[in-house]
């Protein structure tokens, strides 16, 4: 069971492997975002709750934070692969550090079989612990490319959010003619240094003004879903939140990239 992850990544990512990425005209996609809360306390870490309520949106990636994999806590399960088995899913799983005898961080699950993956792990001076982006390179099935990556920052400082960015940065741009969604939890309210910076590369797509914590009567906003390069548009932004799940509200999001 510990290696199912790692054999689902080495299937997708050497099946069907594309030679090159071709430019993109046009694509659309449906995005989630669920911070997991602890790796899933807030539903006992259990897989159902989170099958039940992701299959009503019915979205065509999923971007998870705070993901226990194997920890004492969560009784040394494979949660996101139960979760991404009752959704008939493929997952990726991006360590930041270990914890409780297992993992925790950040994960992708996909609809479609991804065929490349990377992450990157941000680790500067003064950080408690290493905050991992990990990201997945998604065939659509009109034949379009997208990479979706999911993020986590630091919740020191502006300074280390800023530089976690610069890290993720320093990959993800690289990259320029692949459309690209970052989404997660920022940890860093709209007005902030960290949003800001943010925004220089990336289009923020949703806007501003849904509070997205707590998720028991939201008061501020701390989740974002992000788009490279600035040619996304966002028909549907809702902010959903399940006290059930975790303490963040879990965010849905219909997104279109239009090439220039």
């Amino acid at each position: 069971m510990k290696r199912l992850i790692g054999i689902l990544s080495a299937f997708v990512c050497f099946t069907a492997l594309p030679q090159t990425i071709l430019a993109q005209k046009s694509l659309s996609l449906r995005l989630m975002s669920i911070n997991m809360k602890e790796g899933g306390s807030y539903a006992g870490y259990k897989a159902q709750p989170y099958v039940d309520f992701i299959r009503q949106y019915d979205p065509d990636v999923i971007v998870l934070q705070e993901m226990d994999n194997f920890t004492t806590r969560n009784g040394n399960k494979d949660l996101l692969t139960e979760i991404a088995s009752g959704l008939n899913m493929f997952p990726y799983y991006s360590q930041s550090f270990v914890y409780q005898g297992g993992g925790f961080g950040v994960a992708v699950i996909s609809k479609y079989p991804y065929y490349r993956a990377g992450k990157v792990i941000s680790e500067p001076d003064g950080a408690k612990e290493p905050r991992a982006c990990g990201w997945i390179y998604v065939q659509l099935p009109d034949g379009n490319t997208v990479r979706v990556a999911s993020v986590h920052l630091a919740v020191e400082s502006e300074d280390l959010r800023v530089k976690n960015i610069a890290d993720y940065n320093s990959e993800l741009l690289k990259e320029p003619d692949v459309p690209t969604l970052i989404a997660g939890d920022f940890n860093a309210t709209p007005e902030s240094n960290t949003v800001a910076y943010a925004r220089i590369n990336w289009q923020n797509l949703g806007g501003t003004t849904d509070f997205t914590i707590p998720s028991s009567g939201p008061n501020r906003r701390l989740d974002y879903i992000m788009g490279f390069p600035k040619n996304w548009s966002c028909s549907l932004f809702k902010v959903d939140a399940q006290p059930g799940l975790s303490d963040h509200c879990c965010l849905i999001a219909d997104l279109t990239y239009e090439s220039e």
